[in-house]
């Protein structure tokens, strides 16, 4: 029995032989593939799969056509093995290493034999992804930039501090496609902690939004309470100054010109040194309440003029309620000084 296999091995070792030298080419058995076609065909399905030392690119999925060089002879093979998916790309500042064992797992569950491919160049790939470093020192200068274009610069004096150095952003773009945007949380606010939000984007894609707070101080030539004053007494030049002053905290509108104080009166006892602002002072009514009054309509170069009485209090250019006292009927009336009502129809 061991004789017969030992020939049986023999003789197909000389077989392989001899085909392989090509003295036997006619003995082949009809049907029967040779060894040459055999390597021919293994050769044709073979792919070289070369991995790359390193790599950056731009942030997406990741195929293994990105992180290699694919060749063979066949074309269809060669194009599936590249555009096999093995993940994402990483977070800008990070790096991500895909060796070839993982390698070999995406291609089994690809359905590509193991046995066609083989692999050279590097054992694992290093991945970064293509990204800018944004400083906060940048981020700030941006948001300063759009402070400064958007509050008040007549008649004030303002100066502007950072509150908090924002961190460093990393965004998966170069920097030439790169749009910074700012824009104010509050837009009625023009001093104090004036926060603004400043957000990058590439292409409408939006990447990263950070806060950036600014403390605004503002100085302003307003008016002053020269020395106390009392209750319903008239601002005037005797008792007002104009002088620089911080009106942060200031609440209400105060009045930079002597002008916009004419006629106006205290409501309340004011101290000395105090700013002036429109809830301290007010304009007295023209017409009070009782008063008798001059009534006129004025149309078609004609007018009539009778007497009235001030239903209400106002003050000029003020509509008020006023009883006619020929026809005692209420009727409606413009106040245009401290006697004279206009008729309204």
């Amino acid at each position: 029995m061991g004789e017969r296999v030992f020939v049986y091995l023999a003789s197909v070792m000389f077989l392989c032989i001899c085909t392989a030298s090509g003295s036997l080419r006619g003995v082949v058995p009809s049907g029967t593939e040779s060894v040459e076609s055999l390597a021919r065909r293994a050769s044709a399905n073979q792919v070289e799969i070369n991995i790359k030392d390193k790599v950056t690119l731009k942030q997406k999925t990741i195929t293994i056509g990105n992180i290699s060089t694919v060749t063979g002879d066949n074309v269809e093979l060669v194009k599936k093995i590249s555009n096999i998916e093995i993940g994402r790309t990483p977070w800008p500042n990070n790096f991500r290493k895909i060796g070839v064992y993982f390698l070999k797992m995406r291609l089994k569950t690809s359905n590509i034999k193991l046995s066609d491919i083989i692999f050279n160049g590097a054992r694992a790939v290093t991945i970064s992804v293509e990204a800018t470093r944004i400083t906060g020192a940048e981020i700030v200068q941006k948001a300063r930039e759009h402070l400064l274009s958007v509050l008040p610069v007549v008649d004030r004096e303002t100066t502007i501090e950072l509150e908090r150095m924002p961190g460093v952003q990393w965004v998966a773009e170069k920097r030439d496609e790169i749009v910074l945007d700012v824009s104010l949380v509050d837009s009625n606010k023009d001093r104090g902690n004036i926060e603004l939000i400043v957000s990058a984007r590439s292409n409408s894609v939006p990447f990263f939004k950070t806060s950036v707070v600014f403390k605004v101080r503002v100085f302003e030539n307003i008016a002053i309470a020269k020395k106390q004053i009392r209750r319903h007494q008239r601002l005037t030049k005797e008792n007002i100054f104009l002088g620089k002053r911080e009106t942060t905290r200031t609440h209400g509108l105060s009045f930079s010109s002597m002008d916009d104080l004419t006629g106006k009166v205290a409501v309340r006892t004011i101290r000395a040194n105090t700013i002036i602002t429109e809830k301290i002072v007010e304009t007295p009514p023209t017409i009070q309440r009782g008063n008798v009054v001059k009534l006129f309509i004025e149309a078609n170069n004609f007018s009539i003029v009778t007497k009235g009485l001030a239903q209400e209090t106002g003050r000029t250019g003020e509509v008020i309620r006023v009883r006619n006292l020929n026809s005692k009927k209420i009727i409606y009336g413009k106040v245009v000084g401290p006697e004279s009502v206009q008729i309204i129809f």
